[in-house]
């Protein structure tokens, strides 16, 4: 489970990864498994109303 970590400068222009924005953790979680992709970092930007920014990726093929 990735580690929620508390970042008030994060840039979305700057962001390569893919991503999405949330009000909550369990909002990301529900989101990765919506789009059918691994959540990988949540980052807590402090800024209401969408504060978390849920870090996503593929799943790996099995």
């Amino acid at each position: 489970m990735p580690e929620n970590e508390r970042d008030p400068q994060w840039d979305l222009l700057k962001e390569t990864r893919e991503w999405s924005a949330a009000t909550s953790e369990d909002l990301c979680k529900k989101i990765a498994k919506r789009k059918g992709k691994r959540l990988v970092e949540v980052i807590d930007t402090g800024q209401v109303p969408l504060r978390f920014v849920c870090i996503l990726e593929d799943e790996p093929d099995e």
